[in-house]
């Protein structure tokens, strides 16, 4: 009878320690997911370059325009782990003038544009401009790197990380903006 009654006490205890176990586990990953949802509205809401975490099923809801593309790419939403999306406005300011006499429009004259980061061909028909080549070459650099929302006393202590990053076009010498930096989160 006595062994009895420690079993049956040892045993709800154990019922009891899976139980609380289970109950703070849940907890953690509940409050996890809550720091998540609310970091992502304050990126979403104070700039579009710090990076929001989302989960497969959210990225497939929320943003479908890239899940057709990564369809179109052939590579599964799954295996996503960083979309970053930039803006790239190539504008050239640079004149190039070639004369050409009235007297020479009468038949068809070839031309091509060459430069480093383009080249374009085609011809001139009396009054009518043809291009038959277009060609806009460019290295895009992609950077990835972490940084923190608070940083104090000289920046030795840091809190609040978060992934951003920058991307560098080789023709215009300059870095392009981010308009979205989304990170898949795989549970």
């Amino acid at each position: 009878m006595k062994n009895s009654i420690y079993i049956g006490l040892i045993t709800f205890l154990l019922i009891l320690g899976m139980a609380i176990y289970g109950l703070f586990r849940l907890y953690n990953m509940e409050k996890d997911e809550r720091k998540r949802v609310s970091e992502n509205y304050i990126a979403l809401l104070t700039g579009r370059s710090k990076q929001q975490d989302i989960t497969v099923r959210e990225f497939k809801a929320l943003y479908p325009k890239y899940d057709s593309l990564a369809d179109a790419l052939n590579i599964k939403a799954k295996t996503i782990t960083n979309v970053i999306e930039t803006r790239y406005n190539y504008k050239d300011t640079t004149i190039s003038k070639t004369i050409i006499s009235r007297d020479s429009l009468k038949e068809k004259r070839l031309f091509a544009i060459n430069d480093k980061c383009y080249h374009f061909a085609g011809y001139i028909d009396r009054d009518t401009l043809a291009l038959t080549e277009k060609q806009v070459n460019d290295n895009i650099t992609t950077f990835l790197y972490k940084d923190w929302r608070h940083k104090y006393f000289f920046k030795l202590i840091k809190t609040k990380p978060y992934y951003t990053a920058k991307v560098f076009s080789k023709c215009v010498n300059d870095t392009i903006s981010i308009v979205n930096n989304i990170a898949v989160i795989h549970k």
